[in-house]
């Protein structure tokens, strides 16, 4: 009974008069949260990550470089983009691995020290380094001066990389 009333009280909200409901969309919602048709990206880019297994990072701020350097195989790829004075690379690698039970203590112990991202600096190169979806995942940058470039320095310019990550390809 309790489902009859809210169908005829839902109907009596949802009338139109006995027509169609119209409704203004530009009064409702302002143009700017309409979806916005996208460039495809560029052959380059699609063309190198066509056969890769595993799915496929990119920064979003990096998705239209048609000067990217893509290599790639079924279990890995490379994505490098040059930069001023820097160099800049999204990679991805399946390894396969001896598997391990889940219940496993020290892999239990492994598990929970394991931070979602790790950010490390290494010989002038800042990197960022996490896993997703069973792949290692890597973004790199390397600068010409890493004792002057900020990039190379500080991990603010590789975390705003790493936290603009979008999947632009790849087979799971």
């Amino acid at each position: 009974m309790r489902y009859i009333y809210l169908f005829i009280f839902s109907f009596s909200i949802l009338s139109a008069g006995g027509g169609i409901l119209d409704v203004n969309w530009s009064t409702v919602a302002p143009k700017s949260i309409y979806q916005k048709t996208s460039a495809p990206y560029p052959k380059v880019l699609t063309e190198g990550i066509k056969d890769v297994h595993l799915p496929v990072y990119l920064s979003r701020q990096f998705l239209y470089d048609k000067n990217m350097i893509v290599v790639a195989d079924k279990d890995f790829y490379t994505i490098s983009i040059n930069l001023n004075e820097a160099v800049i690379t999204f990679s991805g690698d399946r390894t396969y691995q001896e598997s391990v039970s889940p219940n496993n203590p020290e892999f239990q112990k492994i598990a929970k020290a394991t931070p979602p991202v790790e950010y490390n600096s290494a010989e002038g190169i800042m990197s960022a380094t996490f896993n997703r979806h069973g792949v290692n995942y890597m973004i790199n940058i390397e600068c010409e001066d890493p004792k002057k470039d900020k990039r190379c320095q500080k991990i603010d310019f590789i975390s705003s990389l790493y936290h603009s990550l979008t999947i632009v390809g790849g087979r799971p």
